[in-house]
């Protein structure tokens, strides 16, 4: 009964049905709003529809991905895969071994490529055709009717090679896939980051992982840096400081790796400190604005009843009545600003670091800093390493399978036409003409030109 059940489980007709099961499942991922993923899809769904979301709820349809079921699924599927492995691991040792069976007759055995024939003197025994071909890689095992040698012998170790590098790419590609974690992060410079969800953007959704937590990482930006060249924006500079002390740089080519997560800069804007003063001077509000408006964009911000729309000059000038910006080098951040008090136009002109606007009624608007904020993408996967490994053995196993391939031969010591000869048959796993070439020169080398006929 318990062979029965391993024969079963490792049977092809399992593979597939458990393929099948597992496409099933996706598919009802996608068609059924997930808690973990679609959280406000799911919840406008649950109000409109309580009942249907509460049956879908209690065969954990809206959680799908981890449900006993999927988790069951999965594990038998790479059960599946272990027992293949392992019924393979015999094989690939038989075909290492070399017993004496395996010599043949070389003038009548199958799948040879090459067969030739050499005259050698009377008295020529196989201990010097033993080192030759030992010298040249072979390994051999020999009796009274022949020898078999083989180049290579450990080559079918790949094989076995590729069945663990594609086991470990499918068990890294599923762990990746539960606990991957994509988001966006607006952070301004002396902004701590804590990693608490509140603190992505809203928009667009983060991507939860269906297991496991967020990136548990603590960090302030400390500096922003870009970096213009003839007046051509070429990179950035972020450096960051997490809570342990470790200090990073980050830039365009170069993300932040920690924690098992990747924090990459994606996004440049300002963040100016602005503060409303009344007509007595006191300040009556102010706050960091993370403005988009880098590169000629406008942005709107409200400040107490008022709502201005921002344009940004990094190195402002006013020329032939026209506000422009002299180059994209920020030397002269300044802000054109319009205000807006119920849709009317109240006041408008520019806020240069340290001036201000007067607005009506004897209030002003004045800029104090315009430090820079920075957005990362940020993406946490886990099993990334394992895909990584299960990669660099499938490369190890392709080299070893197609450049150190097998070449076998088998011999014999006949009698021809009153002369003693060796008869040679040779193959390969591939190559099968490059193979016959390099048995021809082999042989011609070791034993002389090979006789007629």
């Amino acid at each position: 009964m318990f062979e029965k059940t391993l024969k079963y489980l490792r049977s092809l007709r399992f593979t597939i049905v458990l393929i099948a099961l597992l496409g099933a499942i996706l598919a009802i991922g996608l068609w059924v709003p997930q808690q973990s993923l679609l959280k406000d899809i799911y919840f406008d769904w649950k109000a409109q529809s309580p009942r249907l979301v509460a049956f879908l709820d209690f065969f954990q349809l809206t959680s799908v991905y981890t449900s006993w079921l999927t988790v069951t699924l999965w594990a038998l599927f790479f059960l599946n895969l272990t027992l293949v492995m392992w019924q393979r691991i015999p094989l690939i040792l038989k075909r290492i071994e070399m017993p004496a069976s395996r010599i043949v007759d070389p003038e009548t055995g199958g799948g040879f490529v090459f067969r030739a024939a050499y005259a050698v003197p009377e008295g020529t025994d196989g201990s010097s055709m033993v080192t030759a071909l030992e010298k040249r890689g072979f390994a051999m095992v020999s009796n009274d009717s022949g020898f078999y040698a083989v180049k290579n012998r450990l080559s079918p170790i790949a094989s076995a090679l590729f069945h663990l590098s594609f086991f470990l790419i499918l068990l890294g590609g599923l762990v990746s896939f539960y606990t991957e974690f994509i988001g966006f992060v607006d952070l301004a410079v002396g902004e701590p980051f804590g990693g608490t969800l509140a603190q992505y953007n809203a928009r667009p959704t983060p991507k939860l992982p269906k297991v496991g937590s967020l990136p548990e990482v603590a960090f302030t930006v400390t500096s922003v840096e870009p970096h213009v060249v003839r007046n051509t924006p070429t990179g950035i500079t972020v450096k960051v400081k997490e809570k342990t002390g470790a200090e990073h740089v980050v830039d365009i080519n170069k993300p932040l790796n920690t924690a098992h997560s990747s924090f990459v800069f994606k996004h440049l804007g300002v963040a100016p400190l602005f503060v409303l003063k009344d007509p007595a001077g006191r300040e009556v509000g102010g706050n960091y604005f993370k403005l988009d408006v880098v590169g000629g964009k406008t942005d709107t911000f409200r400040l107490g009843d008022l709502i201005f729309t921002a344009r940004y000059y990094p190195d402002y000038e006013f020329k032939d009545g026209k506000h422009r910006t002299k180059s994209q080098e920020f030397n002269n951040p300044t802000f054109f600003l319009v205000a807006e008090r119920d849709g009317k136009k109240v006041a408008e002109g520019t806020v240069p670091v340290l001036g201000g606007l007067n607005l009506a009624g004897g209030y002003r608007i004045e800029m104090k800093e315009c430090p820079f904020w920075v957005r990362f993408y940020v993406i946490k996967q886990r099993g990334l390493s394992l895909v990584y490994l299960g990669f660099a053995i499938a490369s190890i196993a392709v080299i070893w399978r197609l450049m150190f391939y097998r070449r076998e031969l088998v011999g014999a010591f006949r009698e021809k036409d009153g002369r003693r000869c060796l008869v040679v048959a040779g193959k390969s796993e591939y190559y099968k003409k490059l193979a016959e070439d390099e048995f021809a020169r082999m042989c011609g080398e070791l034993f002389g030109p090979p006789l007629a006929g």
